[in-house]
């Protein structure tokens, strides 16, 4: 919740083999949204997390809100 509001991010779990470009065009294409930069980390227990930065234009507590996270 804290990087929603902060840093205008979304956190996802997403497919081990899938790259940073895979990443921006499905979150785009799924939310209709301009994405800024994403990064992701393989954590221990195997499971990549994709942390999206998204424009200024958009915010990223309303986008969560609309996919139902919070």
């Amino acid at each position: 919740m804290k990087k929603i509001e902060d840093n205008n991010t979304m956190v996802f779990i997403v497919d081990i083999r899938a790259d940073k470009k895979k990443i921006k065009d499905a979150v785009k294409k799924m939310y209709d949204i301009q994405i800024k930069k994403v990064n992701t980390l393989i954590r221990p227990d195997g499971t990549k997390k994709a942390y999206v930065w998204l424009t200024p234009d958009y915010d990223a507590l309303d986008v969560a809100n609309k996919i139902g996270i919070i």
